[in-house]
């Protein structure tokens, strides 16, 4: 991903709280010369070592899988996004977009059986916490949970290189700043909200 300067954000903090909260992202790699790519959710584990890896699992019918350790992946996370109109511009007018992007690198394997219904649970219990009636993995019968397991492959990517993109307008002067922040709360829909409260967070008044 080109990231110029001005839009890196290098905090892995920062990086790490974002692919958590935007979890739902896009696998790629290529498989005889292909990019194939699928949209699940991807969950991130870092390690008491420093490390850290993104977990997740596919369809054993997807032909994605059958390319897992022959090369490096890339997951992609991104969510908030917003138009920039040149009209909130002092003078330019040129319009753009503004949005977050964040590319993970890195080498893949295929996870053992064990280590897959490790990963399950853990996403299970992640996303049951909200439910009035939280399910886990343990309430799904046997045979159920064993013919499912057979339909799916488990996958782990070492973090070995991070992109991350927030283009927030951080080339504009501080009245188009503003005025960009401002419209973009008048807007009111969740991407520009979220856009707007993640460039007040970055430049003070």
């Amino acid at each position: 991903m080109h990231v110029p300067k001005i839009n890196q954000e290098t905090n892995w903090q920062e990086i790490a709280g974002f692919i958590r909260h935007n979890s739902f992202g896009m696998l790629i790699n290529v498989a005889a010369g292909t990019p194939l790519a699928t949209h699940i959710p991807i969950e991130l584990e870092e390690r008491a070592d420093g490390a850290a890896v993104l977990k997740g699992h596919i369809a054993k019918e997807n032909p994605q899988w059958q390319a897992f350790g022959n090369g490096p992946g890339l997951a992609i996370f991104t969510a908030p996004h917003a138009y920039i109109s040149s009209s909130w511009y002092e003078k330019g007018k040129i319009p753009t977009w503004n949005y977050i992007a964040v590319h993970i690198y890195g080498p893949m394997r295929i996870l053992t059986d064990q280590e897959m219904l490790a990963s399950l649970e853990q996403m299970m219990n992640r996303y049951e916490a909200a439910s009035e009636h939280p399910v886990s993995l343990h309430d799904i019968p046997g045979k159920e949970l064993h013919n499912n397991l057979k339909a799916i492959v488990g996958f782990e990517l070492t973090v070995a290189d991070v992109q991350a993109r927030y283009k927030l307008s951080q080339n504009k002067n501080d009245h188009d700043y503003y005025s960009v922040i401002r419209h973009l709360k008048q807007r009111g829909d969740e991407g520009a909200v979220k856009i707007a409260e993640e460039m007040e967070k970055r430049r003070e008044k």
